[in-house]
């Protein structure tokens, strides 16, 4: 057999005809591959969401993936040329088999991209793709396809299918949207000025609740508080330029009952002279029942634009006036306006618009951080514990780092979870208590720090009081919580949050989860239980489970045995929901490109100084806390030890996803410094002695912790009686308190915890919404207002 003419014989013609070559399959071979891949995803049932993140990851990286086929059509080509000389159609048939092995995704490896790393067989899509590669690249040969001009068009073949990949993911995935808040009105009351108002009531800051109603919009937002008719007004400062004013108007609840017999009020609106917005609210509700008005007369009105989107488009430089007045007919003076609590809700200048997503590598891994709510760390076997409660947890403790000595900011969930979220204390963030417990915007959370770095964000939440309208879903994409006071469960809350993983594995994630297992009430997993040989329920359990033993005068050996193994049945139903969520990163590819963080946001008492839940105290066992991580670029079987905050999550975490915290006073990297050796807590729900609801502030440093009672008096001149020290080391138990013999101790401790409050104050917001009637219905659903029991 002949040669053909056509086959270059010096290395000039080699090059031109080789480059060329190698070019052109890249630029095919490149969005073939993608579409073969993406075809794969849909037959294998992956649904079209996880295959459209497949198909953005692919595109994503379509430059390297456009390498590898260049690289790899390198070598094809150099075939054709070189075992041309044995016959120009063995060359080309050698090249058509290696560029539909290509085509298929035989070579498609060392790519972090899901398909990329699964490709998907010798499928129809696949063997179809390689067929069209085949004949074009034979088809390209038979012509001459080289020289100048073949050199030529491979480059702008290759750089067309560089376009063609980036338009591609723009197409597939435009972004998640994001919402940035540029001001706070509300929060910040130094901007408003007041043009009029009634004489006894000044406009003021608090929370309106239409209603209490979980299903309809009309849950607490922190709000201007405006009696008709009252004026107020601000200016939109440069940096707000071309943000949309965000608001709703309503009337609290106490209003709407104290004058159900018919309260109309005009809400307007105005940029500059021009009435922007305006409306007339009808507050008559329809009475349902006892106490009960049928909240769908009661829901938010929100500002809309002439196009019908929500807020309006405000310029640097405009004065925006927000006014209330009565209705036409009303008759003013059958009012009292100290006791009209209505006005404008969620007063803002936002931004709102698209971030590009990103997908996950070991340098940038995804971030899933499993909160357990109410686990106490001395319950788990790697800090320890003698049961075999935690064997998941354990096992990601020996392929990380363990911290030995791990604090929450907090004895309860809001102050500890806002912490954990925004890595500062909470006498800096101010969420301390029903009377504050909304988290301001003007923090930075981890969530809003990693979505601007391209991760898909995510809160599932088992704790009804960790929730949007707390604040607590800044930067956060998808938030779920269910509506109402309940409790959900692993069992229930894990299944969606696999799902979640499933359909987002292509993508860089930052994935929080607040699990609620150990929490009352208990419902442990009857497999966890039988394992852990459950002893059988006492004949004097209270009828209402755990929250009725606070009342119990005297609890029998059987009933304290049975609540001691409750709780650990329950630590292990979390454990092995753990396990569940652990697995499914495996099954995905996921463990070698995602940092996995265990921890807590407070421990719980059971009995060990008399008493029994959270949030009353700052004991151990309702501070100390696990902290476990792992995964890329986390040592392997390190135990930390010294006293930290688990605080500094946040800083880590953010470090980790590439970005920073700003603000955070102190911030510390807990994988790249050392425990610092101390660590400070605070409940404003603490009991001493007879007291209830006193602020208690703890440090611990070196050997020894202090409690210290907020009083009056300076730190410095604090009584014995409102000190307590204990030294941790040699009666971890804390059950010797030493403020006898160690005064001075004391004393030292607790000055510099006043000289910590100081610090702190000086970032914390000068209004920290509390909670409004839907907010307290919820606490008292929950048995905050009845027992003190902690949340």
């Amino acid at each position: 057999m002949e040669a053909d003419p056509q086959e270059p014989r010096g290395s000039s013609e080699i090059l031109f005809r080789v480059f060329p070559l190698a070019l052109l399959a890249g630029a095919v071979l490149a969005p073939l591959h993608g579409w073969a891949a993406y075809r794969a995803e849909l037959a294998a049932g992956a649904g079209a969401r996880r295959a459209g993140f497949e198909a953005f990851a692919l595109a994503e990286r379509w430059p390297e993936l456009l390498a590898e086929a260049v690289v790899a059509g390198v070598v094809g080509a150099l075939a054709l040329v070189f075992l041309a000389g044995r016959g120009a159609t063995i060359g080309r048939v050698v090249f058509g088999l290696f560029v539909a092995l290509l085509a298929a995704g035989a070579f498609a490896t060392g790519l972090p991209a899901g398909p990329l790393e699964h490709p998907p067989g010798l499928r129809p899509e696949a063997l179809g793709a390689a067929a069209g590669a085949v004949l074009l690249m034979f088809a390209l040969s038979r012509v001459g396809f080289g020289g100048p001009l073949g050199l030529f068009l491979g480059v702008a073949a290759a750089a067309g299918a560089v376009h063609f990949g980036r338009s591609a993911a723009a197409r597939v995935e435009p972004g998640q949207p994001v919402r940035a808040v540029l001001v706070d009105v509300v929060a910040e009351p130094d901007r408003i000025d007041v043009v009029s108002a009634p004489p006894d009531a000044p406009p003021a800051h608090d929370i309106l609740a239409p209603a209490v109603d979980t299903q309809t919009d009309t849950g607490d937002k922190p709000s201007l508080i405006l009696a008709p008719p009252s004026t107020v007004e601000f200016v939109v400062p440069p940096e707000a330029n071309g943000a949309r004013l965000v608001a709703a108007a309503g009337a609290d609840l106490s209003t709407v009952r104290a004058y159900s017999e018919g309260l109309d009020v005009t809400y307007r609106v105005l940029v500059g002279d021009e009435l922007r917005w305006e409306t007339t609210f009808e507050h008559r509700p329809e009475k349902v029942g006892p106490g009960r008005f049928d909240a769908s007369h009661m829901q938010w009105r929100h500002l809309e634009g002439e196009d019908g989107t929500r807020g309006l488009v405000v310029r640097a430089g405009e004065r925006v006036r927000l006014e209330t007045a009565f209705a036409p007919g009303i008759d003013a003076a059958r009012f009292d306006a100290k006791k009209l609590k209505l006005g404008f809700g969620g007063v803002a200048l936002v931004r709102e618009g698209r971030i590009p997503r990103a997908i996950a590598s070991p340098e940038r891994p995804n971030i899933l951080v499993v909160v357990m709510d109410t686990q106490r760390q001395d319950r788990l076997g790697c800090y320890g514990y003698d049961r075999p409660v935690s064997p998941n947890v354990d096992a990601l403790s020996e392929r990380g780092v363990r911290f030995a000595d791990a604090y929450a900011t907090s004895s309860w969930t809001w102050p500890s979870t806002a912490s954990l979220m925004t890595g500062l204390p909470p006498d800096a963030h101010g969420v301390v208590g029903a009377q504050a417990c909304t988290l301001s915007q003007r923090f930075t959370t981890l969530a809003e720090a990693l979505q601007r770095e391209g991760y898909t964000t995510a809160v599932f939440s088992g704790n009804p009081i960790v929730e949007p309208s707390r604040g607590f879903d800044q930067g956060v994409e998808t938030f779920r919580v269910e509506p109402g006071s309940r409790f959900v469960k692993s069992d229930e809350l894990v299944p969606p949050v696999l799902d979640w993983i499933d359909a987002h594995a292509s993508l860089r994630f930052f994935l929080y989860l607040q699990l609620v297992d150990p929490h009352t009430p208990h419902a442990p997993h009857p497999e966890e239980a039988a394992r852990l040989e459950l002893p059988p329920q006492p004949a004097d359990w209270p009828k209402r489970g755990v929250e009725g033993l606070s009342r119990t005068d005297t609890l029998s050996d059987e009933t304290l045995e049975y609540l001691d193994g409750l709780y650990d049945a329950s630590v292990a139903t979390g454990d092995r929901w753990v396990g569940e969520i652990l697995a499914r990163l495996e099954a995905n590819g996921l463990t070698d490109r995602t940092v996995v963080v265990f921890t807590a946001d407070h421990g719980e008492e059971l009995f060990d100084h008399g008493g029994l839940g959270h949030g009353h105290a700052l004991w151990s066992e309702l501070v100390r806390t696990p902290l476990v991580m792992a995964g890329p670029g986390v040592p392997v079987g390190d135990a930390r030890v010294g006293a930290v905050s688990n605080r500094f999550l946040a800083p880590t975490l953010a470090r980790i996803g590439g970005t920073s915290l700003p603000g955070v006073p102190g911030a510390l990297d807990l994988l790249e410094n050392a425990p610092p050796g101390e660590a400070w807590f605070t409940t404003s729900k603490g009991k001493w002695g007879d007291a209830r609801y006193q602020e208690l502030q703890g440090l611990r440093r070196g050997a020894y912790t202090v409690h210290w009672r907020v009083t009056a008096a300076p730190p410095g001149e604090a009584a014995r009686a409102d000190l307590r020290i204990f030294d941790v080391l040699a009666h971890p138990e804390q059950s010797d308190d030493l403020a006898s013999v160690r005064e001075a101790e004391a004393r030292e401790l607790a000055v510099d915890l006043g000289a910590l409050r100081e610090a702190a104050a000086e970032l914390k917001p000068a209004v920290v919404p509390g909670a409004g009637a839907g907010g307290r219905a919820k606490l008292s659903d929950i048995g905050y207002t009845a027992h003190d029991r902690g949340n």
